[in-house]
């Protein structure tokens, strides 16, 4: 571990040969099974096994295919697959001691499912590129990392940046790339995986958490008992004013003299009175 902060929850989900299995680890596991059985299946039947695999909105919803909204997480051979271990080792551990493993869990499922259903959505109005490769969910799991930890100055390849700057820098690149293929669907993935990641930790008060929400809302509870005070002050007032006439005219032309709605008045008058004596 990195840094200090360490949930309570964080804890091996069972053991292997005497070595904690912690949830980043066995994803680490599924990734790298996946990928070796990936490149069998190639290699035994040939690349267009990959199109049983990936993101496909609408045979994912319209066909029944509904594996496709997870197993579009799976590497096609790459090198890049062993950076992209790399990031998930590192990011994912920290995280996870951060939030333990229940909640990392369910980040990691939210970063892969979410994306999906939206992307698969989209789809059905807009005709969407098929989507392979977990790299964007891995992009989350780092954007959480970076929210949890935004000033930690981290060396990769040999630049000096802190993680929220390494964030942007990603972001920013891989955006790029999305946008010089006309990878739109890529394009969206990585910018939601980003949303989920960020939004996720705040949410459970990392680095500020919510503040910006929570002082909103004090702002106008705040603003609102005042208008309700002035309001109440005001009608007050006008009781007073009100009472103060009745009282005038009962002194010149007695009780008689007043009419139903006056009568009620002075009796809520008197009932108020009554009641802040009680106290």
């Amino acid at each position: 571990m990195l840094f200090h902060e360490q949930s309570e929850d964080y804890r091996p989900l069972f053991w292997m040969g005497g070595r904690p299995i912690y949830v980043t680890t066995l994803l680490i596991i599924l990734h790298v099974v996946a990928f070796v059985a990936t490149a069998l299946a190639i290699s035994s039947l040939g690349p267009g096994i990959l199109d049983t695999l990936n993101l496909d909105g609408y045979r994912a919803l319209y066909h029944g295919q509904v594996w496709r909204l997870f197993s579009y997480v799976v590497f096609p051979p790459s090198l890049w697959f062993v950076f992209a271990m790399g990031f998930l080792f590192f990011a994912g551990r920290e995280v996870e001691q951060f939030v333990g493993r229940t909640t990392f869990i369910k980040l990691y499922a939210a970063l892969v499912l979410i994306p999906a259903l939206l992307i698969s959505l989209v789809g059905l109005a807009w005709p969407m590129q098929p989507l392979l490769g977990g790299t964007e969910s891995i992009f989350g799991v780092f954007v959480a990392f970076a929210t949890i930890y935004p000033g930690i100055v981290l060396n990769i390849w040999f630049v000096n940046l802190t993680t929220k700057g390494w964030a942007w820098v990603l972001l920013g690149v891989y955006s790029l790339i999305d946008v010089a293929y006309h990878q739109w669907s890529s394009l969206l993935v990585l910018w939601m995986c980003g949303a989920v990641g960020y939004f996720a930790m705040r949410l459970i008060g990392a680095g500020k958490g919510m503040s910006w929400l929570t002082d909103w809302l004090d702002e106008r509870r705040t603003q609102k008992l005042v208008r309700q005070s002035n309001l109440k002050v005001l009608e007050d007032k006008k009781s007073t004013e009100s009472i103060d006439a009745i009282l005038e005219k009962i002194s010149k032309h007695g009780v008689a003299s007043l009419d139903a709605r006056e009568r009620d008045a002075l009796e809520r008058a008197r009932t108020n009175l009554l009641k802040r004596d009680k106290r």
